[in-house]
């Protein structure tokens, strides 16, 4: 394995060492490297010639030191640069960038150029614990070299010391090698960034572009000012600053130079700092601070308690119990209101409660933005009640200054009210003096006072008024009201940008607004769609923090000033006069030494230059507000004044004359020092001298300032004094942008009667005043383009349903679609205010109960409320309550049966008094409407059947007094004990069907039941259009054989003898025995009263021609004496004529009596086996089995040993449609009336025998007695 391994390094290593050569050209006997640092990159380039021996040295790499290890001695000495804090760059870091020529020519120089990349310098030396290194601070390199063959091949090295490579080949001039180590580089620095970062405590960077930005970049070691501001408000919270501190780009995780305790350390906000190596984040980390108390006051605002509640974030719900009394001082008092403030609005009462309210001692917020509190306000127990208040605006405009308001005061006594005085008003006076005080009178009082509020100065003004009440035993009630009148809208945030620009016009307000739906970042509907009156938008403007335009003039000159020199000079010389002759006589000359003195003065004009800055126009607008209007907004448009904000501060002096602006130098003739002339024998001359120079430096330079400007502390143009040119100025820094919240206003509720309105227009003007004006300026407005429209769409919906009463619906075949309605029950309407409306922003499915005036509903019948008392007549709007989901009518007994469309509408709160409609939902803002049509079917009853009479001899007193009378005893069997909707109906056992074994209430007649051939009377009951004479009640009988014991139960065919007839099955061809009823019969006791109703009723619903009276006559005649054919064995049609009406008369005004009393009907019916009835099983063919058997009444096939059981099958037809009856008793696919009245499908009998029954059962007849055998044997049936 180890030889493929070192195969592999080898390999590796004369790649590098090809790449190696490719990137460094052979060196050898190279001038010294011209190597420096610029930007952070180190570069260098090496000038060399062809080679003069085989074996030569290349540099490739450094290692930078920030210390020279090198002496300067003529013997280089260098320790080893590894050794301690270094950084090396070596091979592939160092990058060959150009070479001249290219391509070399082979013989003469070619200088080639190296660079190691700024962000390998950079993370070199941070890595090398460099950081604190300063642009120009002085760095060290040395080299890190190789020796090559003449291939280019690498012998030896890499060599990082100097005795390393001098060493590594007998070089023939090794001392060139020490230009290579201890190299002096100043370090000149790349721009690195600078970054301020604002973040909460958790971690999460507040991203708004006044607090987290790029401040720019710098040279290392730069020093960098900042201010960090002490709250940020964000996304509706407020945030306080907690600490702040450094991190340098190479490792963010260190905070260095850490500063804490806002509150007493100013080092926390105001940052001083160096950029790092690589660039440095300033950062500062908030907290959320919303503190909460608990406020126990007077209503004049002394307080006498206050509770801490703690700091909690916005939105987060807090809960607070005041106590109800409160004592202070030895005083007690009773709590008589609680309310909730606001720290950022104080002024602001919010979700007040009074004495009586079921909120008044627990309280519950969900924590504002900036803090809230619970106040609680007490007053001294009094047996007066007293409760104020102050009408008046809560806003006006700026230009009012008076403002008219009532105080009004309500007081209450058990005993009668005497006296009041208003014993404090602030801010504030009567329009009339004398209502400080007055008399009272009764137990109850209340006054209405006007009063006058001044209002000439401030954006707010507070009045509190106070009053005392008394009674006439005196005692005394007091109460003290206040409210805050405030000049424009005082929403909004803050905040301030420095900027750009000088000695130009920066007058463009770059000016901008939108209108959107609330909150802030958390748009609950897009207006450009749509958006709903009542709920509510914010406007929020954008602009310059301030404008500006100056004229800075440089005004230059020069002033010249005499002045002269003079110097005196001493002329010596030597002159020969006679002397004595000398020893020969002859004459002789004798020297005389002379001197003399002469000044020279000379004059000069000494000119000297002055230049200074004038202001010849200066104008600095500060923000004021900015108003933009809209349809959608309150009274079509809204103010926004600027909050928290602060105009730019400006101190500027201008003054024209140029003597406020130059002072002459101080300055006095010159005289030189005196100077000898030497003549020799004659007497010299004064030489000429230029003296300029001399006068010049005589005189000094003028003395400028220029006027002043300064800028928000920022001096721009500099009236310092100086000497002959004054600072040219700077430039007033640009203008920002003004924070989100300076021009912000929110909870603008649109109008809920404003109708809707697609894409209204905006418009806007910003409104800058003067802050600063030198040669000019005034209050300057802008108009704010391009501001979105906002379309106004109250949405509703309407999916009203009506419930489908499916469970007493006994129609044969139920109506699809249409919602079932039962006479003479209760029925609900459904009208949801949810559902789905336009795919928009806000709207979609939900619930749009906010925006709905009312709900309506349209009966095309007469109904009643669900009180069974108020009638609603047909086609009448009704109004059901908005939260109201579900509503209960009743059907009244007289509407008609059938089907019906019921209507229903839903009003959006902005519905003008004409309006357009629309099915389900108002898709289109042009419908203020959305409308419902549900299609129901009303539809009647069938119930309440029972048998009133047996004619048996046995049930005689079953149902009568006594023996052969006609009184009934009230007794009947009905099919169960529970009325028509399944509610109990008060008969018990053994008054329900079938009648059976045990029906009998004698307890010695357990067995009887009835004997064939005897028949029984019944009643059943309709509800509906049941009056007309193609009416009636079908009954189909079906007859089944259970033995005595209650088992082997079958269905049957009942055969009877008839004349000569033998053996005549009921149902068949042969079957033509006729049942006739009478209807008013002694034993059936309808009463007069029940017929002539009948009568009158239908002469009236039926329009019958002649007399009423004739009419009835004629009726109760015919129902006494009149046979009615109905039927025979096998079936039974009760027709009209065995009809009653039962409705009661005692209707609303306004409904027919006659055709209420129609409404319920009564049927009277009565059937009866033959007397001597023989049964056989279901489709038994008897014909053949006489064929084959003996068939005479005792044949053995007949089925005797029990009982035969008579079963109705009930239904109603309506207009001789017998085919397709209307209703059924008990085969409804929805409804078994049969089951809704309790019938039971067992019985136990009195001997233990166990029964089944089916719906329908009626009477159960012996199978073995006959009607024959109480009279003897005679008669056909």
């Amino acid at each position: 394995m180890r030889k493929p391994k070192f195969i592999r390094i080898t390999l590796s290593m004369l790649l590098a060492c090809s790449f190696l050569l490719s990137c460094f050209p052979f060196l050898t006997n190279a001038a010294t490297p011209a190597v420096r640092v610029d930007e952070g990159k180190i570069k260098f380039e090496i000038t060399s010639t062809a080679a003069t021996s085989s074996i030569r040295y290349r540099t490739v790499g450094w290692t930078v030191r920030r210390d020279q290890l090198c002496t300067n001695t003529s013997s280089k000495q260098c320790s080893d640069p590894r050794n301690g804090s270094h950084a090396s760059f070596v091979n592939q870091q160092v990058r060959q960038v150009a070479q001249n020529p290219n391509p070399p020519i082979p013989g003469e120089p070619v200088t080639t150029y190296y660079e190691v990349s700024e962000d390998l310098v950079t993370d070199g030396m941070w890595q090398a614990g460099m950081g604190d290194i300063k642009d120009n601070d002085d760095l060290y390199l040395y080299a890190i070299m190789v020796s090559v063959d003449g291939n280019g091949n690498v012998r030896k090295g890499p060599f990082y010391t100097l005795e390393g490579i001098k060493n590594a080949e007998p070089w023939a001039h090794p001392d060139d090698l020490d230009d290579y180590f201890g190299i002096h580089v100043p370090y000149r620095s790349a721009n690195f960034p600078v970054d301020v970062v604002a973040k909460t405590v958790g971690g999460t960077i507040l991203k708004q572009p006044e607090v987290t930005f790029h401040k720019g970049d710098y040279k290392v070691g730069e020093t960098i000012n900042h201010e960090f501001p002490a709250t940020i408000e964000d996304n509706g919270k407020t945030y306080s600053i907690v600490r702040s501190y450094l991190s340098p780009k190479k490792d963010l995780t260190q905070k260095s130079w850490l500063q804490e305790n806002p509150d007493t350390n100013p080092k926390v906000r105001t940052r001083s700092f160096t950029v790092a190596l690589g660039g440095t984040d300033a950062i500062a980390e908030y907290a959320e601070n919303n503190p909460v108390k608990a406020i126990y006051q007077k209503e004049d605002g002394t307080k006498l308690k206050e509770v801490d509640k703690g700091v909690f974030e916005t939105g987060e719900e807090v809960n607070y119990t005041f106590d109800p009394q409160l004592t202070s001082g030895g005083q007690t008092y009773e709590i008589v209101r609680t309310y909730i403030t606001n720290n950022k609005k104080p002024d602001e009462k919010l979700f007040i409660q009074e004495k009586g309210d079921a909120k008044l001692l627990e309280r519950s917020i969900l924590v504002g933005s900036g803090g809230s509190n619970f106040i609680g306000i007490y007053k001294i127990p009094s047996p007066i009640t007293v409760t104020s208040r102050i009408d008046a605006p809560d806003n006006v405009e700026a230009s009012v200054t008076t403002v008219d308001g009532n105080f009004v005061f309500e007081a209450k006594s058990p005993v009668p009210l005497k006296t009041y005085e208003i014993t404090k008003i602030e801010n504030a006076t009567f329009v009339t003096p004398n209502d400080k005080s007055g008399s009272l009178s009764g137990l109850t009082a209340s006054k209405s006072l006007p009063i006058k509020i001044p209002f000439t100065s401030g954006s707010s003004i507070t009045v509190k008024i106070t009053v005392v009440v008394k009674d006439a035993n005196g005692n005394s009630g007091d109460s003290t009201s206040d409210h805050t009148v405030r000049k424009g809208d005082s929403d909004g945030g803050d905040t301030s940008l420095p900027g750009t620009s000088q000695q130009v016009e920066a007058m463009d307000a770059t000016a901008s607004a939108i209108i959107k739906a609330d909150s802030r970042g958390a748009e609950r509907f897009d207006v450009l769609k749509g958006i709903p009156t009542s709920e509510s938008l914010y406007v929020n403007a954008s602009a310059k923090a301030y404008l500006y335009r100056n004229t800075f003039t440089e005004v230059k000159g020069s002033k010249s000033y005499p002045i002269t020199v003079s110097r005196t000079y001493t002329l010596r010389w030597t002159e020969y006069v006679p002397g004595p002759p000398d020893s020969e006589g002859h004459s002789t000359t004798v020297p005389v030494s002379r001197s003399d003195t002469q000044t020279v003065t000379q004059s000069y004009s000494v000119e000297r230059k002055y230049s200074y800055w004038l202001v010849d126009r200066l104008e600095v607008y500060g923000l004021q507000k900015a108003t933009v209007a809209n349809y959608a907004l309150p009274s079509g448009s809204v103010t926004l004044q600027a909050n928290g904000y602060t105009a730019p501060s400006v101190s500027a002096t201008h003054d024209a004359a140029v003597s406020s602006h130059i002072t002459d130098p101080v300055y006095r003739n010159v005289v030189l020092s005196g100077q000898t002339v030497y003549g020799g024998s004659s007497r010299p001359s004064v030489p000429s001298e230029n003296w300029k120079s001399e006068a010049e430096n005589a005189v000094g330079k003028i003395k400028v300032k220029n006027d002043t400007v300064v800028f928000n502390g920022q001096t721009i143009m500099d009236n310092r004094t100086v000497e002959e040119t004054a600072p040219a100025p700077g430039a007033i820094p640009a203008s920002p942008m003004i924070g989100q919240d300076v021009l912000y206003g929110s909870g603008f509720v649109i109008d809920p009667t404003k109708t809707n309105k697609a894409s209204q227009p905006s418009t806007g003007t910003i409104y800058y005043t003067l802050v600063k004006g030198i040669g000019g300026g005034s209050n300057q407005s802008f108009p704010i383009n391009d501001i979105n429209p906002v379309t106004v769409h109250t949405p509703v919906v309407n999916l009203a349903s009506v419930a489908d009463d499916q469970a007493h619906n006994q129609k044969t075949v139920p109506t699809a679609d249409r919602s079932a309605l039962i006479l003479d029950r209760p029925f609900t309407v459904t009208i949801p205010t949810s559902g789905p409306h336009r795919d928009i922003t806000g709207y979609g499915n939900r619930d749009y109960a906010k925006y709905v005036r009312d709900k309506q509903v349209r009966f095309p019948f007469d109904v009643y409320k669900a009180d069974h008392a108020t009638l609603i007549p047909k086609d009448t709007w009704t109004s059901i309550p908005v939260g109201q989901l579900t509503t209960t009518f009743y059907m009244p007994v007289w509407v008609d049966e059938g089907n019906y469309d019921v209507l229903f509408r839903t009003f959006a709160e902005n519905s003008p008094a004409s309006f357009t409609s629309q099915r389900n939902a108002n898709l289109d803002l042009t419908n203020h409407v959305a409308t419902q049509v549900v299609a129901v079917e009303v539809i009647g009853r069938l119930f309440d059947f029972r048998i009133t009479d047996v004619a048996d001899y046995q049930w005689e007193k079953v149902f009568r007094t006594a023996a052969g009378s006609a009184t009934p005893t009230g007794n009947s069997y009905w099919v169960g004990t529970k009325g028509i909707d399944g509610a109990a109906r008060g008969n018990t056992a053994p008054y329900v069907l079938p009648i059976r074994p045990g029906s009998h209430p004698e307890s010695g007649k357990k067995n009887v039941v009835v004997k064939t051939g005897y028949h029984f009377k019944f009643e059943v009951k309709t509800l509906g259009n049941m009056f007309s004479a193609g009416d009636g009640i079908k009954i189909t009988p079906t007859f089944y054989f259970v033995d005595k014991q209650g088992k082997n139960r079958q269905q049957v065919d009942l055969y009877y003898h008839s004349g000569t007839k033998r053996f005549i099955r009921i149902g068949s061809t042969e079957d033509t025995e006729q049942r006739l009823v009478t209807l008013d019969t002694r034993m059936r006791n309808v009463s007069q009263q029940e017929l002539s109703n009948t009568a009158s009723s239908l002469w009236r619903v039926n329009g019958s021609s002649g007399s009423q009276t004739t009419y009835v006559q004629q009726y109760l005649k015919e129902a006494a004496q009149k046979r009615i054919y109905v039927g025979g064995y096998d079936g039974m049609l009760l027709p009209s004529q065995l009809r009653t009406f039962i409705g009661s008369m005692q209707v609303p005004s306004g409904i027919d009596t006659a055709r209420a009393n129609a409404s319920v009907q009564r049927w009277f019916g009565e059937y009866s086996l033959p007397a001597a009835p023989y049964a056989v099983p279901v489709g038994m063919n008897l014909a053949e089995y006489g064929r084959t058997h003996r068939l005479d009444d005792n044949a053995p096939i007949f089925l005797r040993d029990g009982y035969f059981v008579v079963n109705f099958n009930i239904e109603i037809i309506r207009n001789k449609d017998i085919a397709h009856p209307h209703l059924q008793y008990k085969n409804a696919p929805l409804d078994n009336q049969w089951q809704m009245e309790g019938f039971q499908r067992s019985f136990v009998d009195p001997y233990g025998g166990m029964f089944s029954l089916l719906d329908g059962d009626v009477v159960f007849y012996h199978a073995d007695l006959s009607s024959y055998d109480d009279f003897g044997t005679g008669g056909t049936h």
